[in-house]
């Protein structure tokens, strides 16, 4: 962890409930995975012994299994494409487990049908050779649908978290884009901003707009600080009123806020004991980062009012941005003039307070598909067990092949190319 930059306070800790807790859940795993095959092992007859019953053709799953997985599969397909349009993540929730559990019940006849499928390249491309490659691979449904499903559970487990990591990655960067609406960001280190920085920052000509980002919750109400030249950047729609009248006196409220209490534009309300006007009712986009209020539950005030209102009341974020006609990096080297007697405060523009941001989610990320990674190398390990065992069965198969012209190098050809149908199926299913 020190080498990646992300020290771990503290020492390594190992109690005895968790070596016991391990060593009993792997116990149990293990003798739960046995428990089928050994069932099964019993109800060899004796008489097995005198004929060819370990070439013979596994038994197909069961007509019940196959029902159950379609009807669970299909529920699930549907869930699914009901959640798209209307973004209902216990609906997406839903369906991912039903259609985890359709493929499951449903993969002795899924996964040799996808094989066929995928193996039809195959064919054109690499000859006959990937023809007994594919009968071999569907030989035995049950088997390659199980090898197939240990890769649907580790890809699937490591898209989701990807997808997961990146969509909040993209919510993080959406929600910064609606709530921050100037060039550069002043920001507190691990704390609010020192008094005063704000002040110097209005006070130099190159900058024409210096705001700190302020907020305060009471009765379950958000009270924040606006400036005129900046909320209209973050705001969704505007219901009524001017978004620019926002002044001294005049305050912007939010709809749902508004709709509860009766207001609207141009009433005189009382909050914190002082009369104000609304001057707008408006509406923003929903944030990432959540709230400690309902939506919409918010009051837009001028820096001025919020002063008297909550006098002492900082802010960890600070918006600059240039005057007119002057460029950027001028108003950079204005901007870091400033804050050289700031030693606790950073600069940094949107890009890379989105960095900032989304850096927690890369590195939670990182170990999570590093863990995950081992499910797919087990799941790669299985793909060889059940390979090694199809050739075991079929030795004498192999030998009559090998009689018949078929190469060492095209026996391997047949059995990568079986290899690569299954993972095929397995990664398109995760």
């Amino acid at each position: 962890l020190g080498a990646l930059a992300t020290p771990l306070s503290g020492t390594l800790t190992v109690t005895p409930a968790t070596v016991a807790g391990c060593l009993a859940a792997g116990t149990v795993l293990t003798l739960g995975a046995a428990c089928v095959p050994a069932w099964q092992g019993t109800r060899v007859a004796p008489v097995a012994a005198l004929t060819d019953a370990a070439v013979q053709v596994t038994r197909p799953a069961g007509r019940v299994r196959l029902v159950a997985g379609a009807l669970v599969l299909a529920a699930g397909v549907a869930a699914l494409a009901g959640a798209a349009p209307t973004g209902q993540v216990l609906l997406v929730a839903l369906g991912g487990v039903l259609g985890f559990l359709g493929i499951v019940l449903f993969g002795p006849v899924l996964v040799p049908a996808l094989v066929r499928v995928l193996g039809a390249p195959a064919r054109w491309l690499v000859g006959a050779t990937a023809g007994l490659a594919v009968a071999n691979a569907v030989r035995n449904p049950r088997r390659v649908a199980a090898t197939a499903t240990a890769l649907v559970i580790g890809i699937g487990l490591v898209s989701s978290f990807v997808i997961g990591a990146q969509s909040t990655k993209v919510g993080i960067e959406r929600s910064v884009d609606a709530q921050v609406g100037a060039d550069f960001l002043v920001t507190g280190v691990g704390g609010d901003l020192p008094a005063g920085v704000v002040d110097d920052l209005a006070a130099r000509p190159e900058l024409g707009v210096a705001h700190e980002q302020r907020g305060k919750v009471v009765d379950g109400v958000e009270y924040r600080a606006a400036h005129p030249a900046l909320v209209g950047r973050t705001l969704a729609g505007v219901d009524s009123g001017t978004v620019e009248r926002l002044g001294p006196g005049r305050v912007l409220v939010h709809r749902e806020l508004a709709r509860s209490r009766g207001w609207s534009t141009g009433d005189r309300v009382t909050l914190r004991g002082r009369s104000f006007e609304v001057a707008a009712v408006v509406t923003v986009a929903p944030s990432a980062f959540g709230g400690s209020v309902p939506a919409g539950y918010r009051v837009e005030l001028a820096a001025a009012d919020f002063d008297r209102i909550f006098p002492g009341q900082r802010g960890h974020l600070a918006e600059v941005d240039p005057a007119e006609g002057v460029p950027a990096a001028s108003a950079r080297v204005a901007v870091e003039e400033v804050l050289a007697g700031y030693p606790t405060v950073n600069l940094m523009d949107q890009a890379a307070y989105k960095r900032m941001l989304t850096g927690t989610v890369d590195m939670l990320l990182a170990f999570v598909v590093a863990l995950l990674g081992l499910a797919v190398v087990i799941a790669l390990v299985g793909v060889a067990n059940t390979l090694s065992l199809s050739v075991l069965e079929r030795t004498r198969e192999n030998a009559v092949l090998r009689a018949v012209g078929l190469t060492r190098g095209r026996m391997r050809a047949m059995l990568a190319v079986e290899a690569v149908l299954t993972a095929l199926v397995g990664a398109v299913l995760g």
